[in-house]
């Protein structure tokens, strides 16, 4: 059970998930994805504890790191409808693709804000953040503005 786990590494799973969903470009990726908050949690309790290499955890005890106390069954259901939906969401993409939505690759723009919500996550993780705050205010806002864009109904069409 997690009891049994080693304390330093249900210490650094809680303290990943916390980060995790107190992060605003998140939060704000998450409000337009096709992800439900509770299936966002599943799936990143899955993700980081499966990762952590010195717990092993059961889906029993993975539903415990849920903030609502759910069963096992539960937690496994809302993990694969997470993933259904992110399968989902590809297809969708080549989908549009295929079509003609997208000119050339389809998913250049969207290459091009990972690389900056990569530059965002290396500089949170390297910088004092007292001294950082107005970088990283500069740097949210541009990727907001980049989500909005690419968000836009109206740059979806046929090219």
């Amino acid at each position: 059970m997690v009891e049994d786990a080693t304390f330093e590494g249900v210490k650094d799973l809680k303290e990943v998930l916390d980060r995790s969903f107190r992060d605003p470009i998140a939060g704000i990726l998450l409000k337009y994805s096709n992800l439900t908050k509770t299936q966002y949690e599943t799936l990143i309790i899955d993700l980081i504890s499966s990762s952590i290499s010195d717990i092993d955890l059961t889906y029993e005890e993975r539903a415990l790191f849920r903030s609502k106390r759910v069963s096992r069954g539960s937690f496994s259901r809302t993990l694969s409808q997470a993933r259904r939906n992110i399968i989902s969401a590809i297809y969708t993409i080549l989908l549009l693709s295929y079509v003609g939505v997208f000119e050339g690759a389809p998913f250049d723009e969207y290459q091009i804000l990972a690389e900056k919500l990569r530059e965002y996550v290396e500089f949170i993780h390297e910088s004092d953040p007292g001294r950082a705050s107005n970088v990283l205010k500069r740097i949210e806002e541009e990727l907001m503005e980049g989500v909005r864009r690419l968000a836009d109904p109206k740059s979806l069409k046929i090219t």
